[in-house]
């Protein structure tokens, strides 16, 4: 039983690691594929600029924690805040990100038009499709903007971290594998290879016990 119960927790524990492993994996790529990475039809991104500064509950600041629900398209209605790719002229260079603003319009063709709530924004230009749609706000993190902060500046510090915990998780477990199940193994074989020389002793013992009351029961017939 106990054999069994270990053998579940070394599994459970190699899948765990297993799905932690993907998961980065997964992210990576989407990070680098400007896409959202969703668990269960949620995911979270951290608010880089002030385009989404305002009065509203839910409206957002730099380095707020946006936790985003992927829903259907033709679900959102107006004053919701989504998550969708555009294409910006950025110094230039024509690039891929994604943008958190509000829907201030839904036209006859279901695109949404959206704008942030910093006074200062204007009506983004390109509409939301389906297509370029990626998530919804449901919810909110403020109180871990050092933490954000300290991820946005020192991403090679957070991923050597993170790698440094994950080696050393990786050798624990490999250790507590071998002190649960290749120890006992050891330690079974040494006790059945001790019980069998005590066996091979007792009987060695008996033989010779018997041979010397052979020979006594001689000497006391040659006596007589």
């Amino acid at each position: 039983m106990k054999k069994i119960f270990t053998g579940f927790l070394v599994s459970l524990t190699i899948l765990i690691f297993g799905l932690s492993i993907s998961i980065m994996f997964l992210g990576a790529t989407a990070y680098k594929n400007n896409e959202l990475f969703f668990i269960f039809d949620h995911s979270f991104s951290i608010v880089p600029t002030d385009s989404m500064i305002g009065d509203q509950p839910d409206s957002l600041d730099p380095g707020d924690i946006a936790i985003l629900r992927r829903g259907a398209f033709e679900d959102i209605e107006v004053g919701d805040v989504v998550v969708y790719q555009d294409n910006v002229n950025i110094s230039g260079t024509i690039k891929s990100i994604l943008i958190i603003h509000r829907v201030i319009e839904i036209r006859s063709d279901g695109s949404l038009v959206t704008k942030g709530d910093n006074p200062l924004n204007t009506v983004d230009p390109h509409p939301v499709t389906s297509s370029t749609y990626q998530g919804t706000l449901i919810s909110k993190i403020t109180f871990l903007k050092p933490l954000v902060d300290l991820m946005i500046n020192s991403r090679s510090l957070i991923f050597l971290a993170l790698t440094a915990v994950l080696v050393i998780l990786l050798i624990w477990e490999l250790a507590h594998m071998y002190s649960n199940i290749y120890k006992p193994i050891q330690k079974e074989k040494i006790d059945k290879y001790e019980a069998e020389v005590a066996q091979i002793k007792k009987q060695e013992e008996e033989r010779i016990y018997k041979e010397i009351l052979e020979e006594e029961k001689a000497k006391i017939k040659q006596s007589k």
